[in-house]
């Protein structure tokens, strides 16, 4: 049997979702600290997350910023970031929008699959 060792983590959830959007960054932690690889990217309303987690008072900003630290935010779909008005904010955090012209400026779902990883989508 073959060992799955990389995941890409997208986060969809919308702001009353906050416990999914919450788990991506716990479970791509936790696959970074035991070394596995993982890319996480906010997709959909998940755009919006960034710039909610990075607020001082956000209850969840310590480990937001924690997980920033580890690099393995890759950053926020392209096309929907300007759907929902969050490119701006998502480049603020200093995160990347994620996307091509071949998937219409939406994160490269199969391209991830063809790299062998694993997608977790909350």
């Amino acid at each position: 049997m073959a060992v799955i060792n990389k995941y890409v983590v997208i986060i969809q959830a919308n702001q009353q979702d906050i416990g999914k959007a919450v788990h991506g960054l716990l479970y791509g932690k936790e696959l970074h600290d035991e070394g596995i690889e993982v890319d996480i990217v906010f997709d959909g309303l998940g755009t919006q997350w960034p710039n909610e987690f990075s607020k001082a008072d956000h209850p969840f900003n310590a480990l937001y910023k924690q997980v920033m630290k580890t690099g393995i935010i890759k950053g926020g779909c392209q096309a929907c970031a300007g759907f929902f008005d969050t490119d701006d904010e998502i480049i603020e955090e200093g995160l990347s929008l994620v996307g091509n012209e071949q998937t219409g400026g939406h994160i490269p779902f199969a391209q991830y699959v063809k790299e062998g990883f694993t997608p977790i989508v909350l």
